[in-house]
Protein backbone atom coordinates (compact mmCIF):
# COMPACT_ATOMS: atom_id res chain seq x y z
CA UNK A 1 0.00 0.00 0.00
CA UNK A 2 2.55 1.93 1.04
CA UNK A 3 4.52 1.80 -2.38
CA UNK A 4 1.35 2.30 -4.57
CA UNK A 5 1.22 5.44 -2.62
CA UNK A 6 4.75 6.63 -3.20
CA UNK A 7 4.09 5.60 -6.74
CA UNK A 8 0.85 7.65 -7.52
CA UNK A 9 2.88 10.66 -5.35
CA UNK A 10 5.97 10.60 -7.75
CA UNK A 11 3.46 10.45 -11.24
CA UNK A 12 1.09 13.13 -9.88
CA UNK A 13 4.00 15.41 -9.13
CA UNK A 14 5.62 14.95 -12.57
CA UNK A 15 2.25 15.69 -13.81
CA UNK A 16 1.70 19.00 -11.90
CA UNK A 17 5.58 19.54 -13.42
CA UNK A 18 4.43 19.40 -16.87
CA UNK A 19 1.26 21.24 -16.32
CA UNK A 20 3.52 23.94 -14.70
CA UNK A 21 6.53 23.81 -17.28
CA UNK A 22 3.83 24.32 -20.49
CA UNK A 23 2.12 27.67 -18.54
CA UNK A 24 5.52 28.95 -18.52
CA UNK A 25 6.33 28.04 -21.96
CA UNK A 26 2.75 29.40 -22.77
CA UNK A 27 3.46 32.28 -20.41
CA UNK A 28 6.34 33.25 -22.56
CA UNK A 29 4.99 32.67 -26.12
CA UNK A 30 1.86 34.86 -25.35
CA UNK A 31 4.08 37.64 -23.72
CA UNK A 32 6.66 37.59 -26.83
CA UNK A 33 3.18 38.19 -29.04
CA UNK A 34 1.66 40.89 -27.01
CA UNK A 35 4.53 42.87 -26.83
CA UNK A 36 4.57 43.46 -30.24
CA UNK A 37 1.64 45.37 -29.99
CA UNK A 38 2.56 47.29 -26.28
CA UNK A 39 5.01 48.05 -24.03
CA UNK A 40 6.56 44.78 -22.85
CA UNK A 41 6.67 46.41 -19.07
CA UNK A 42 2.48 46.49 -19.67
CA UNK A 43 3.14 42.87 -20.13
CA UNK A 44 5.12 41.76 -16.86
CA UNK A 45 2.98 44.61 -14.74
CA UNK A 46 -0.14 42.35 -15.51
CA UNK A 47 1.56 39.70 -14.93
CA UNK A 48 2.77 41.01 -11.48
CA UNK A 49 -0.92 42.51 -10.61
CA UNK A 50 -2.98 39.31 -11.56
CA UNK A 51 -1.01 37.59 -9.20
CA UNK A 52 -1.32 39.63 -6.88
CA UNK A 53 -5.08 39.33 -7.05
CA UNK A 54 -5.41 35.53 -6.89
CA UNK A 55 -2.83 35.44 -4.05
CA UNK A 56 -4.32 38.00 -1.93
CA UNK A 57 -8.19 36.25 -2.66
CA UNK A 58 -6.07 32.83 -1.05
CA UNK A 59 -4.39 35.50 1.52
CA UNK A 60 -8.59 36.01 2.54
CA UNK A 61 -10.00 33.26 2.38
CA UNK A 62 -7.40 31.69 4.53
CA UNK A 63 -7.34 34.32 7.15
CA UNK A 64 -3.30 34.68 6.02
CA UNK A 65 -1.72 37.51 7.43
CA UNK A 66 -0.70 40.20 4.82
CA UNK A 67 3.15 42.57 5.50
CA UNK A 68 4.42 44.98 3.82
CA UNK A 69 6.94 47.41 5.53
CA UNK A 70 7.11 44.85 8.46
CA UNK A 71 8.24 41.84 6.54
CA UNK A 72 11.74 40.65 7.89
CA UNK A 73 15.07 41.29 5.78
CA UNK A 74 15.52 38.39 4.49
CA UNK A 75 11.53 38.54 2.90
CA UNK A 76 12.17 42.00 1.29
CA UNK A 77 15.95 40.20 -0.39
CA UNK A 78 13.38 38.29 -1.41
CA UNK A 79 11.05 39.87 -3.19
CA UNK A 80 13.13 42.54 -4.38
CA UNK A 81 15.42 40.09 -6.25
CA UNK A 82 12.13 38.38 -7.45
CA UNK A 83 11.23 41.38 -9.03
CA UNK A 84 14.89 42.22 -10.38
CA UNK A 85 14.61 38.47 -12.09
CA UNK A 86 11.10 39.13 -13.78
CA UNK A 87 12.13 41.79 -15.50
CA UNK A 88 15.06 40.16 -16.54
CA UNK A 89 12.93 36.46 -18.12
CA UNK A 90 9.86 39.18 -19.52
CA UNK A 91 12.72 41.32 -21.55
CA UNK A 92 14.15 38.09 -22.33
CA UNK A 93 10.82 36.40 -23.84
CA UNK A 94 9.68 39.86 -25.12
CA UNK A 95 12.79 40.00 -27.16
CA UNK A 96 14.36 36.81 -28.03
CA UNK A 97 13.18 33.68 -30.00
CA UNK A 98 10.98 31.88 -26.68
CA UNK A 99 13.02 28.37 -27.04
CA UNK A 100 16.23 30.17 -26.64
CA UNK A 101 15.11 32.74 -23.88
CA UNK A 102 13.31 29.97 -21.72
CA UNK A 103 17.17 28.14 -22.16
CA UNK A 104 18.42 31.07 -20.93
CA UNK A 105 16.01 31.47 -17.92
CA UNK A 106 16.80 27.81 -17.39
CA UNK A 107 20.59 29.11 -16.34
CA UNK A 108 19.34 29.70 -12.71
CA UNK A 109 20.76 26.16 -11.24
CA UNK A 110 24.27 27.60 -12.09
CA UNK A 111 23.84 30.33 -11.07
CA UNK A 112 22.41 28.66 -7.56
CA UNK A 113 25.44 26.45 -7.72
CA UNK A 114 27.62 29.23 -7.62
CA UNK A 115 26.08 31.24 -5.36
CA UNK A 116 25.70 28.79 -2.36
CA UNK A 117 29.34 28.05 -3.07
CA UNK A 118 30.35 31.55 -2.56
CA UNK A 119 28.59 31.80 0.67
CA UNK A 120 29.17 28.23 2.45
CA UNK A 121 32.64 28.59 1.05
CA UNK A 122 32.66 25.26 -0.16
CA UNK A 123 34.67 24.27 -3.27
CA UNK A 124 32.79 23.38 -6.09
CA UNK A 125 32.00 19.44 -7.40
CA UNK A 126 33.70 18.51 -10.87
CA UNK A 127 29.45 18.04 -11.63
CA UNK A 128 28.66 21.32 -10.58
CA UNK A 129 31.72 22.44 -13.06
CA UNK A 130 30.79 20.06 -15.77
CA UNK A 131 27.47 22.04 -15.98
CA UNK A 132 28.89 25.82 -15.45
CA UNK A 133 31.01 24.93 -18.57
CA UNK A 134 28.52 23.39 -20.68
CA UNK A 135 25.73 26.12 -19.51
CA UNK A 136 28.25 28.99 -20.85
CA UNK A 137 29.44 26.90 -23.97
CA UNK A 138 25.66 26.43 -24.50
CA UNK A 139 25.20 30.70 -24.19
CA UNK A 140 27.62 31.69 -26.31
CA UNK A 141 26.53 28.93 -29.21
CA UNK A 142 23.06 30.39 -28.75
CA UNK A 143 24.56 34.05 -28.90
CA UNK A 144 26.17 33.81 -31.89
CA UNK A 145 23.62 34.81 -34.62
CA UNK A 146 21.46 37.07 -33.04
CA UNK A 147 24.28 38.71 -30.72
CA UNK A 148 24.32 42.09 -31.97
CA UNK A 149 20.88 42.72 -32.14
CA UNK A 150 20.01 41.07 -29.12
CA UNK A 151 22.73 41.07 -26.77
CA UNK A 152 20.91 43.05 -24.08
CA UNK A 153 17.98 40.31 -24.14
CA UNK A 154 20.39 37.69 -23.51
CA UNK A 155 22.52 39.72 -20.60
CA UNK A 156 18.76 40.87 -19.03
CA UNK A 157 17.93 36.84 -19.33
CA UNK A 158 21.19 35.85 -17.98
CA UNK A 159 20.74 38.66 -15.17
CA UNK A 160 17.34 37.25 -14.48
CA UNK A 161 18.25 34.00 -14.01
CA UNK A 162 21.19 35.29 -11.36
CA UNK A 163 18.77 37.59 -8.68
CA UNK A 164 16.04 34.03 -9.20
CA UNK A 165 18.77 31.86 -7.71
CA UNK A 166 19.04 35.03 -5.00
CA UNK A 167 15.60 34.68 -4.46
CA UNK A 168 15.06 31.43 -4.38
CA UNK A 169 18.19 31.42 -1.68
CA UNK A 170 16.27 33.61 0.53
CA UNK A 171 13.25 31.60 0.32
CA UNK A 172 14.71 28.55 2.26
CA UNK A 173 15.81 31.27 4.76
CA UNK A 174 11.93 32.57 5.55
CA UNK A 175 10.20 29.39 5.96
CA UNK A 176 8.39 30.57 9.09
CA UNK A 177 6.32 32.52 7.02
CA UNK A 178 3.52 31.07 5.17
CA UNK A 179 3.76 30.81 1.49
CA UNK A 180 0.39 32.80 0.68
CA UNK A 181 1.77 35.71 3.16
CA UNK A 182 5.63 35.10 0.78
CA UNK A 183 3.32 35.69 -2.73
CA UNK A 184 1.11 38.92 -1.67
CA UNK A 185 4.47 40.05 -0.73
CA UNK A 186 6.15 39.55 -3.70
CA UNK A 187 3.18 40.32 -6.05
CA UNK A 188 2.57 43.92 -3.88
CA UNK A 189 6.31 44.82 -4.53
CA UNK A 190 6.79 43.38 -7.59
CA UNK A 191 3.43 45.48 -8.83
CA UNK A 192 4.34 49.19 -7.69
CA UNK A 193 8.21 48.56 -8.85
CA UNK A 194 6.70 47.40 -12.55
CA UNK A 195 4.02 50.48 -12.58
CA UNK A 196 6.34 52.63 -11.45
CA UNK A 197 8.52 51.67 -14.24
CA UNK A 198 5.81 51.36 -16.91
CA UNK A 199 5.01 55.28 -16.23
CA UNK A 200 8.38 56.47 -16.73
CA UNK A 201 8.72 54.59 -19.16
CA UNK A 202 6.00 55.89 -21.28
CA UNK A 203 6.93 59.66 -20.07
CA UNK A 204 10.61 59.07 -20.92
CA UNK A 205 10.02 57.47 -24.71
CA UNK A 206 6.28 58.06 -25.16
CA UNK A 207 5.23 55.40 -27.98
CA UNK A 208 2.09 54.04 -29.56
CA UNK A 209 0.55 51.23 -27.30
CA UNK A 210 -2.80 49.86 -29.01
CA UNK A 211 -4.85 49.19 -25.83
CA UNK A 212 -7.45 46.92 -27.64
CA UNK A 213 -9.50 44.22 -26.35
CA UNK A 214 -6.86 41.54 -28.12
CA UNK A 215 -3.84 42.95 -26.21
CA UNK A 216 -5.68 43.03 -22.89
CA UNK A 217 -7.34 39.86 -22.79
CA UNK A 218 -3.51 38.47 -23.78
CA UNK A 219 -1.80 40.29 -21.05
CA UNK A 220 -5.05 39.00 -18.80
CA UNK A 221 -3.45 35.19 -20.29
CA UNK A 222 -0.51 36.30 -19.66
CA UNK A 223 -0.80 36.64 -15.71
CA UNK A 224 -3.42 33.51 -15.44
CA UNK A 225 -0.67 31.25 -17.09
CA UNK A 226 2.10 32.40 -14.82
CA UNK A 227 -0.07 32.23 -11.74
CA UNK A 228 -1.51 28.66 -12.95
CA UNK A 229 1.92 27.85 -13.52
CA UNK A 230 2.97 28.80 -9.97
CA UNK A 231 0.81 27.06 -7.98
CA UNK A 232 1.15 24.14 -10.06
CA UNK A 233 5.04 24.02 -9.75
CA UNK A 234 4.63 24.42 -5.90
CA UNK A 235 2.29 21.11 -5.36
CA UNK A 236 4.97 19.30 -7.83
CA UNK A 237 7.84 20.36 -5.87
CA UNK A 238 5.63 19.45 -2.38
CA UNK A 239 4.50 15.70 -3.89
CA UNK A 240 7.70 14.80 -5.04
CA UNK A 241 11.52 14.50 -5.23
CA UNK A 242 12.77 17.76 -6.14
CA UNK A 243 15.79 16.59 -8.12
CA UNK A 244 13.43 14.85 -10.59
CA UNK A 245 10.96 17.70 -10.82
CA UNK A 246 13.90 20.00 -11.44
CA UNK A 247 14.66 17.54 -14.53
CA UNK A 248 10.76 17.54 -15.63
CA UNK A 249 10.30 21.27 -15.75
CA UNK A 250 12.65 21.42 -18.56
CA UNK A 251 10.12 20.21 -20.86
CA UNK A 252 9.18 23.86 -20.50
CA UNK A 253 12.15 23.73 -23.65
CA UNK A 254 10.33 21.81 -25.48
CA UNK A 255 7.36 23.43 -25.19
CA UNK A 256 8.87 26.80 -26.36
CA UNK A 257 10.67 25.08 -29.33
CA UNK A 258 7.14 23.69 -30.13
CA UNK A 259 5.95 27.51 -29.98
CA UNK A 260 8.46 29.05 -31.87
CA UNK A 261 7.66 26.25 -34.94
CA UNK A 262 4.02 26.04 -34.58
CA UNK A 263 3.41 29.83 -34.58
CA UNK A 264 6.63 31.71 -35.79
CA UNK A 265 7.31 28.90 -38.57
CA UNK A 266 11.00 29.21 -37.14
CA UNK A 267 13.57 26.73 -38.11
CA UNK A 268 15.97 25.26 -36.10
CA UNK A 269 19.98 25.01 -36.90
CA UNK A 270 22.41 22.12 -35.53
CA UNK A 271 24.54 25.30 -33.24
CA UNK A 272 21.25 26.34 -31.73
CA UNK A 273 19.95 22.81 -30.67
CA UNK A 274 23.00 22.04 -29.41
CA UNK A 275 23.36 25.64 -27.65
CA UNK A 276 20.02 24.74 -26.31
CA UNK A 277 21.06 21.04 -25.08
CA UNK A 278 23.55 22.33 -23.46
CA UNK A 279 22.62 25.09 -21.45
CA UNK A 280 19.67 23.45 -19.89
CA UNK A 281 22.16 20.27 -18.99
CA UNK A 282 23.51 21.36 -15.58
CA UNK A 283 20.03 21.39 -14.26
CA UNK A 284 20.68 17.25 -14.92
CA UNK A 285 23.90 17.17 -13.95
CA UNK A 286 22.70 18.60 -10.19
CA UNK A 287 20.21 16.49 -10.27
CA UNK A 288 21.99 13.60 -10.63
CA UNK A 289 24.67 14.78 -8.06
CA UNK A 290 21.37 15.25 -5.76
CA UNK A 291 20.17 11.74 -6.05
CA UNK A 292 23.52 10.21 -5.66
CA UNK A 293 24.96 11.99 -2.44
CA UNK A 294 21.35 11.14 -0.61
CA UNK A 295 21.63 7.64 -1.90
CA UNK A 296 25.21 7.77 -0.37
CA UNK A 297 23.41 8.92 3.19
CA UNK A 298 21.16 6.34 3.16
CA UNK A 299 23.83 3.62 2.63
CA UNK A 300 26.07 5.39 5.48
CA UNK A 301 23.35 6.14 7.92
CA UNK A 302 22.86 3.34 11.07
CA UNK A 303 20.28 1.34 11.24
CA UNK A 304 18.23 1.92 13.62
Amino acid sequence: MKRNTAVFSKVSSIGWMLISAFCFAAMGALSHEVAVHTDWLGVVFARAFTSLIFASAIAVMTSRPFILFSAPKHLWIRSITGTCAMFGAFYAYTHLPIAEAISIANTTPIWMALLVSLVTRESLSAYVWTGVACGTIGVVLVQQPQFEQAGLAIFAGLGGALFSAIAVYNLHLVKKIHPTTIVVHFSMVSSIAYFLALVVSSLATPREMAWTGQVLLGMLGVGILGTVGQLAMTRGYMAGDPAINAIVALAQVAFGVGFDILFWNRSFDLISIVGIVLITSPTVFFAVEQRVAGRRRDMTSPIK
